[in-house]
């Protein structure tokens, strides 16, 4: 069942408001109790996933995997409504914890960024091996959603045998001019810059051999990124970072059926890269008028105010009734 088009409740069609309230307006528990679970990377590293199983649910039946986004974990409160919808429509739902981040804390020395495909990709293959008949649906939020974009075009026309549908909400596929974008609004480039310099920070307390950074006060995001990840993650600079880790370029690639969701007004996300590329069939882009950056407060016209959750779940169902992966 489709969802009325978006609509943001009265007084909200702000971007700043729908961006702001989206992410205060968020007290949500686990309906469902999860369990903690890691999986191995090739480097020694390994990542922390939360496995949500509603009792119903039965080895060869669907797994949706959720990413998080900047700064955030499996407690993010989009990670825990989504996987709170999806395990009451049956699925299990694995919410992954990206390097250092959340319940990873301690399990990998270096910290995730907007290229860790690979990683993803590992949950995946680790899913599948444990329950090779179950159809997987990959969800991604903001960075998240760059990452699910980018590991579905990179797996072209030999994507994932299990993987079913691809989800990406808002996500940054030209991290170059989102980068330009945030520079022009300081106060969200604060907010994300404390959250990450204090993710890892916290890291490196918790995991030996790591070396703690001292950040200059003001730090922005583009100059954590030049200070921490792009040495890091062997980058030459954080312009090297945005234009390698960026998902633009494999979006002709897909092939997996997905569906692109953001907002015209978003004020972190440059919609321009949206329209001047070439999307195959198997791509769906719905692009609203307002919304914000994860907000989308507005009717779903079921009795709820988050539209956008409501769209993505309802879209991810049909991919699951259309049949097996």
């Amino acid at each position: 069942m489709r969802c009325r088009p978006f609509r943001p409740l009265p007084l909200l069609s702000n971007p700043h408001v729908q961006t702001v309230l989206g992410n205060l307006l968020s007290w949500p528990r686990d309906h469902y109790p999860s369990r903690l679970g890691t999986v191995a990377l090739p480097d020694g590293d390994a990542l922390a996933i939360h496995d949500t199983v509603p009792p119903p649910w039965q080895v060869g039946q669907p797994v949706a995997v959720l990413v998080h986004g900047l700064g955030g974990s499996h407690r993010s409160g989009y990670m825990r409504r989504i996987a709170n919808r999806l395990a009451l429509a049956g699925l299990r739902v694995v919410r992954v914890d990206l390097r250092g981040a959340g319940a990873g804390l301690t399990l990998a020395k270096r910290f995730y960024n907007a290229a860790c495909s690979a990683d993803v990709r590992a949950v995946l293959a680790q899913l599948h091996a444990a329950t090779p008949a179950s159809a997987l649906v990959l969800f991604g939020f903001s960075l998240g959603g760059n990452i699910v974009l980018k590991l579905a075009g990179e797996d072209g026309a030999r994507p994932h045998p299990a993987l079913k549908a691809v989800v990406a909400v808002a996500p940054p596929i030209d991290l170059v001019r989102c980068s330009a974008l945030l520079e022009r609004l300081p106060w969200y480039d604060r907010f994300y810059v404390r959250q990450l310099i204090g993710q890892v920070q916290q890291h490196g307390k918790h995991v030996p051999g790591v070396e703690p950074i001292v950040f200059p006060a003001g730090t922005t995001l583009r100059q954590f990124d030049e200070i921490y990840t792009a040495p890091r993650w062997g980058f030459s600079g954080a312009l090297d970072y945005y234009r390698r880790a960026s998902a633009l370029p494999w979006l002709p690639s897909i092939r997996v059926p997905t569906l692109i969701l953001t907002a015209r007004d978003d004020p972190l996300i440059a919609v321009a890269p949206f329209l001047e590329t070439s999307l195959p069939t198997s791509v769906s882009l719905e692009i609203v008028r307002h919304g914000g950056h994860l907000g989308f407060l507005g009717g779903d016209g079921r009795g709820g105010i988050r539209w956008a959750e409501t769209r993505i779940v309802a879209w991810a169902l049909e991919q699951l009734e259309r049949g097996p992966a």
